[in-house]
């Protein structure tokens, strides 16, 4: 696998309260540095973003921050990055995101990390991409949003062939083989 391969990475600017997401978080990146995919993510140092990019750079892997004017000045960025784009606006930041990424995952996160995932999940089926978008379920994080997109596809308002191209993973290694890496 020589080829360029980069998971956008959606996840908390905090740690949470279950110390499994940061463990999980630190599995990620080193795992994608150790199989050569870069990491693409939100540029902030702080929470599970800065867990992820961290372990990533430790393991000598590849990282791509984006982040914008406003969120530098908020919460800094992660030292030594690959690559730091700084952007204008939270849009320009999801669009560079989703150009230079291969695939998408959700970690566990707030509001933030829901609206970028439905983003790309989306966009997917309105074939404005066709890159994977998966849910890394730590400890059952995402039950009751799998749960509540399954309710969406009884009630017609979802199309199950749609829900059906959604990854599901519970750890970053099942994450990686189903994203066939």
């Amino acid at each position: 696998m020589s080829e360029r391969f980069n998971l956008a990475v959606y996840c908390g600017a905090n740690m949470g309260n279950d110390p499994l997401f940061a463990t999980r978080a630190r599995e990620l990146g080193t795992l994608c540095a150790q199989r050569g995919i870069g990491v693409v993510y939100g540029g902030g140092q702080n929470g599970l973003m800065g867990t992820v990019a961290g372990a990533a750079l430790n393991a000598g892997g590849k990282v791509y921050g984006v982040v914008t004017h406003q969120l530098v000045g908020m919460e800094g960025v992660y030292p030594g990055q690959t690559t730091i784009d700084i952007v204008d606006t939270m849009h320009e930041r999801k669009a560079l995101m989703i150009d230079k990424a291969d695939a998408f995952v959700a970690m566990p996160g707030g509001p933030g990390t829901l609206e970028e995932f439905f983003e790309v999940f989306s966009w997917q089926f309105l074939e404005i991409h066709s890159k994977p978008v998966a849910l890394l379920n730590v400890n059952g994080y995402w039950d009751k949003l799998i749960e509540a997109m399954e309710y969406m596809s009884t009630t017609g308002l979802l199309k199950p062939s749609y829900l059906e191209r959604l990854i599901v993973a519970q750890t970053p290694e099942e994450l990686l083989e189903k994203l066939g890496r």
